[in-house]
């Protein structure tokens, strides 16, 4: 379905909103909101934060003034962890008017005294945990992590911590920090693209900076990022769930985060903490944005991204390092990346079109594969790949086994060390899905696979061939030709090719 734009333009704010009141009712109903040690605001402040909007102001207010006697070094304020500082921003600058002037006068203190120089040329005294049993502690008196998440809550904190008391050396620093880091979220990509569990914890720190910045300069590039960040979103995020493939996996706090701007699948079943700061947010994603992650877009349409190192920012990391193809079908999703899985990065995902979200085919392997994916078609190679179906009606003709949902089906055919499949979908008749598969495939791999290839003729007649002795991203010859990335149309340093 295609809604016309100017229907999505009145659609999207209304709908924000009624997700906006499900969200605080959450956040505000919790029982209790939890400790202030080490850097556990993080959990319990926004719960705080939400009942100053929702109904019991004065134990919210209460709670987050309270001294915490860690903080030794800031006058009894916690500015360590990146966590906190990203709560401590949203407390200071949206409620400071609900705050106790002397409070709100002795957080003001604590920031200028955090802020005199660049606090991460600093050694703390005494140096802080981030909780009680953290082994990745930091001298310095601010969280000196570089992840992408805990970096963006760092810069865009102590950026707006040294404008709002003048210390305008400092200022000036993170300026450039935040200018050259959103530069190369724009040139290469992030080094946790796509994280299920933190890709809304930078999100939510570049809405401080929005939100807060007085510099006009300084507010365009958080807007450049939060819209690159949401657009980036948009493509994983579907019916409620996050797609793969991704970086830093095993969480799912950011499909939570973003359902509450872009909806089209149930509430989620855990609150997510970071929804107060999109709460309080003026920022919202451009329609076209809201229209990509509701896929008011006509479908199929075949994606590939490259992205880049994890800690890019070291000498020969500038640059592409994982290859993703993405598949964006009418009931279906399915990526992959040409290096397969690893670390700690997922390189297969393919979810189906359920009636209230989707479902995923799960795929578990001992080894690190190789992937070649065209469209709808996919080789696997590697050891013993186990593979567990969605909910819907197995079967087997001969060596393929085929899977259907009402609208959605796939044909998997296994060999030695891997599989092929292949995926249909609506309008297309499964019988005729059924045929054309048991007709017009072939495929061919030899024993010694490490010293040749895997051939695979699809359905539709287009042919992929699988070279695993060849770097991942030389490794496909599709149609008898060499896919390679560096000569896809619209490459630039981070690759985004769209082909229908």
């Amino acid at each position: 379905m295609v809604i016309a734009s100017g229907v999505l333009e009145i659609l999207t704010p209304l709908l924000f909103g009624l997700r906006t009141q499900y969200a605080l009712s959450q956040l505000g109903s919790q029982p209790r909101y939890g400790s202030i040690a080490y850097e556990y605001e993080k959990n319990s402040y926004p719960l705080a934060m939400a009942d100053l909007l929702w109904d019991e102001p004065a134990a919210g207010l209460a709670f987050l003034q309270q001294p915490d006697e860690q903080a030794v070094e800031t006058l009894a304020v916690d500015l360590h962890s990146g966590f906190t500082l990203k709560g401590q921003i949203r407390k200071f600058f949206h409620f400071r008017d609900r705050l106790d002037p002397l409070y709100r006068a002795r957080m003001l203190a604590a920031m200028d005294q955090l802020t005199e120089t660049d606090p991460l040329t600093r050694t703390a005294d005494p140096p802080r945990k981030f909780w009680e049993r953290s082994a990745d502690d930091c001298e310095t008196p601010v969280d000196c992590r570089n992840t992408d998440n805990l970096r963006a809550m760092r810069d865009t904190s102590v950026y707006l911590m040294a404008e709002v008391t003048g210390n305008e050396a400092t200022r000036l620093i993170y300026k450039g920090y935040l200018a050259r880091y959103v530069s190369t979220l724009l040139d290469i990509g992030m080094g946790e693209w796509d994280s299920a569990t933190y890709h809304g914890h930078t999100t939510a720190a570049y809405l401080n900076l929005y939100d807060f910045a007085q510099d006009a300069a300084v507010k365009q590039l958080a807007q450049d990022a939060l819209d690159w960040l949401f657009t980036a979103a948009a493509l994983k995020y579907w019916r409620g769930d996050w797609n793969g493939p991704s970086k830093r996996i095993n969480g799912d706090g950011a499909a939570a985060f973003f359902w509450l701007y872009f909806g089209d699948g149930l509430p989620p079943e855990e609150i997510e903490r970071d929804w107060i700061h999109a709460i309080t947010s003026t920022y919202r994603p451009p329609t076209e944005v809201v229209a990509i992650a509701n896929r008011h877009f006509p479908r199929p349409v075949a994606l590939r991204r490259t992205h880049p190192h994890y800690e890019n920012w070291k000498p020969g990391q500038y640059g592409p390092a994982f290859y993703e193809t993405l598949q964006v079908g009418r009931t279906f999703q399915m990526g992959s990346l040409a290096g397969g899985t690893g670390g700690d990065w997922s390189g297969f995902s393919l979810r189906v079109q359920t009636a209230t979200g989707t479902e995923a085919l799960q795929v578990q392997s001992d080894g690190n594969p190789r992937i070649a994916q065209s469209g709808n078609v996919l080789i696997w190679y590697g050891d013993a790949p186990r593979l567990t179906f969605p909910t819907g009606q197995l079967s087997r003709e001969g060596n393929v086994t085929f899977f259907k949902t009402p609208q959605t089906w796939i044909a998997v055919r296994t060999f030695e060390r891997g599989f092929v499949l292949e995926v249909g979908e609506t309008p297309m008749d499964f019988s005729a899905f059924q045929q054309r598969i048991l007709r017009d495939t072939e495929l061919r791999y030899p024993a010694r696979l490490t010293r040749n290839t895997v051939f695979y003729q699809a359905s539709s007649g287009k042919t992929l061939r699988l070279n695993p002795r060849r770097a991942p991203q030389n490794g496909l010859e599709l149609d008898g030709q060499l896919l390679r990335w560096d000569n896809l149309p619209g490459i630039r340093k981070q690759l985004l090719s769209i082909t229908p």
